[in-house]
């Protein structure tokens, strides 16, 4: 835990200094290590899940920026819209969540094939315990 604090104290610090992109590579260089080490993936697993999950953040970040922001200035905006936009909104958000179900299911399916249903559990705890981290450190 020592180790991440460290980590994190040193993002934070560069974090000051770079530029946003600069930033976002250092959080995917942090979240990295994180996740390797919470699941203690051996170098030949590290292999083969990396490129699994990045591909499946790629896509969940694809469909984050092709529905939700839609969904997201709507409701910037809800005071004066008209009851059949706010439908088309709706309907926009319930299929973002659907096609992100599916996307999330097609994922486990495929990590399934590499690691036990447990090692999965424990990669969406390390998730969670990462973005609670990063939280923390912003607020101080």
């Amino acid at each position: 835990m020592i180790k991440y604090i460290f980590y994190l104290t040193i993002f934070i610090f560069t974090c000051q200094t770079f530029a946003q992109d600069e930033e976002d590579e250092k959080i995917e260089s942090l979240k990295t290590a994180f996740i390797t080490d919470a699941l203690s993936l051996s170098k030949e697993e590290a292999q083969t899940f990396w490129p699994i999950y990045n591909h499946y953040e790629k896509k969940k970040d694809s469909l984050y920026e092709d529905k939700w922001c839609q969904v997201k200035n709507g409701l910037n905006t809800i005071e004066n819209l008209e009851e059949e936009k706010a439908e088309e909104l709706l309907a926009t958000y319930l299929q973002m969540k659907e096609e992100r179900f599916k996307l999330r299911k097609s994922f486990i399916e495929e990590l399934e094939k590499l690691m036990s249903a447990k090692k999965i559990l424990m990669l969406k705890k390390a998730e969670h315990d990462f973005h609670k981290m990063l939280l923390e450190k912003y607020k101080k």
